[in-house]
């Protein structure tokens, strides 16, 4: 078909280089048993003769999961009493990186053994990417290419559209500089190409500056640290602001002020505008605070209120002021995320042609689990989340009630944006207002480089027009990320969207829509690393 040669080619061309990159790659699993042969193997006796680990693993052809963890802990001991001695830098990024990946495949194994879970916070910091640049400058490229096709849906305005498919190719490119001078300041160029063409007469490219900022701090502390000019901000899970990675991104030219004054304690001020070029049309103003307290790296507590007046047709007075707090929990292998928001403020009534109060809430409850089973890591995760909404939107009268998360990059709503935020939905001429979202989902390793995920995601309406139904639908997003290195990876989704009676009420239509992608993601960079300081 006509419509889909943009798809195709692009879904060709990607499936070819995935392809290679299959064959040229190896197989990272670490199964119940492996041979002498096995990759893991071979790194534990190389890495434990380079640091002087004193076990050995058993001289046999079959090894036990349990005895790689046992030789891992061993070598962990040595490389942690090297960095102690010698400092952080005694131990190359290349081993750093082979042990944190050993150190993944057998966690499970792992917390087995009492004195694992003595020395896991300070095995878990050393395998830890430093925050603190490691180089003077670093240049590159990174980005993605995405070929996508879609069945009754439109991607331009993402609307439902019964009897129409259409595919595209989209690109997203960002060059960048980043140079480091010295300990104390940092130097961020980045510029963006975005833009796509398909199906129905779809041409898009744009080409402008997307971030490039200087950040400082006092020399030798990290008490109090200033950045300014254009620059992306994410908190927390991206349910209230994220950087819109799948599109086209969102950043602000803007000033942001961190103060620790105690270790635990960060609290970050800012205040900016929308940098237009890529803010899909919104302008206005943001500004507020985030605070964060770690009791420990897993656990922390954080509260925050920011005010927003970005909009696509702003009216005098408008703002929406969201107060929320979060929570983070873990205890072994499960994780639990709290948050609780309330947003405030004004939003114009084009009935009444003025502004009402807006007085609404949302939130969302986030449970998951990983461990070992049957020789592959596994992760299961459950989520609730809500907006709330009012008779008066789904009747077009006024959206004061109406929970608003514009700025996210939350995986709460979903993969195709069928759904965009917990607002509601428009379909045809009618919307939903306010929405609940039920989720599941798992996960699998099936090697260190290879994953395959499966999520189902139910959407339910809290108020409609009478004589609607509130049944949304379902979403079923299914994926596999392989990847092929640091710098390199491929993504292949299959999305379906079954819809609900509400699309019925609405259109007249109960057709599904089908949403497939093959995606290429790349950071090609070269750095130059920073002189060693000499040691007196």
């Amino acid at each position: 078909m006509q419509k889909f040669r943009t798809m195709a080619l692009s879904l060709i061309l990607a499936a070819f280089l995935s392809g290679a990159a299959f064959a040229q790659g190896d197989s990272s699993e670490i199964p119940a048993q492996v041979s002498k042969e096995h990759w893991a193997c071979k790194e534990l006796t190389e890495l434990s003769a380079k640091y002087g680990a004193p076990a050995s693993l058993p001289q046999k052809e079959v090894l036990e999961k349990k005895e790689l963890a046992s030789q891992l802990l061993s070598l962990m001991d040595k490389v942690l009493e090297k960095c102690e001695k010698e400092g952080p830098e005694a131990v190359p990024a290349h081993d750093l990186e082979q042990l944190a990946a050993l150190h993944q495949a057998l966690q499970g194994e792992l917390a087995q053994y009492e004195g694992y879970e003595v020395r896991r916070e300070a095995i878990e910091k050393m395998l830890a990417k430093p925050e603190t640049p490691e180089f003077l400058y670093k240049a590159g490229v990174n980005g993605f290419l995405r070929g996508e096709g879609v069945r009754n849906f439109h991607l331009p305005d993402f609307s439902y559209t019964p009897d129409h498919g259409e595919g595209r190719f989209l690109y997203r490119v960002k060059p960048y500089l980043y140079w480091h001078p010295t300990d104390w300041l940092d130097i961020h160029a980045e510029g963006q190409g975005y833009g796509y063409r398909g199906g129905s007469h779809q041409e898009y490219n744009k080409f402008s500056l997307y971030q490039g900022f200087v950040q400082a701090r006092i020399p030798g502390s990290d008490v109090v640290t200033l950045k300014g000019g254009r620059q992306e901000f994410e908190y927390g899970s991206a349910f209230i602001l994220g950087p819109e990675a799948f599109y086209d991104g969102l950043s602000f030219d803007s000033v942001l002020l961190r103060v620790k004054p105690v270790e635990p304690l960060t609290v970050d001020v800012l205040a900016g505008s929308y940098a237009t070029p890529f803010s899909n049309g919104i302008e206005g103003n943001l500004a507020g605070a985030y605070a964060t307290w770690a009791f420990s790296e897993n656990n922390t507590l954080e509260a925050y209120a920011f005010r927003d007046s970005g909009s696509d047709d702003h009216h005098g007075g408008e703002y929406r002021a969201t107060w929320g707090l979060r929570g983070t929990a873990r205890v072994g292998n499960v994780a639990l995320e709290v948050e609780p928001v309330y947003q405030s403020g004004k939003t114009f009534n084009s009935v009444r042609e003025a502004n009402d109060r807006i007085e609404a809430y949302g939130g969302h409850v986030d449970l998951s689990s990983e461990g070992n089973i049957g020789g592959y890591n596994n992760k299961f995760f459950g989520s609730f989340a809500y907006g709330s909404g009012s008779s008066e939107a789904a009747n077009g009268v006024s959206g004061r009630r109406e929970f608003v998360n514009q700025n996210t990059d939350s995986s709460l709503t979903g993969d195709m944006n069928v759904i965009g935020d917990l607002s509601g939905i428009d379909v045809g001429d009618h919307h939903a207002s306010g929405v609940q979202i039920y989720t599941l989902g798992w996960g699998i390793d099936l090697t260190k480089d290879l994953n395959f995920s499966a999520t189902g995601r139910y959407f339910r309406a809290n108020k409609v027009e009478e004589g609607f139904s509130k049944n949304l639908g379902l979403e079923t997003d299914f994926t596999v990320t392989y990847n092929v290195s640091d710098a390199l990876s491929f993504i292949l989704g299959y999305d379906r969207f079954f819809t609900g009676n509400f699309f019925r009420n609405a259109t007249g239509s109960g057709d599904d829509i089908d949403y497939t992608y093959l995606m290429l993601q790349f950071d090609i960079s070269k750095s130059k690393p920073k002189a060693k300081a000499r040691k007196g």
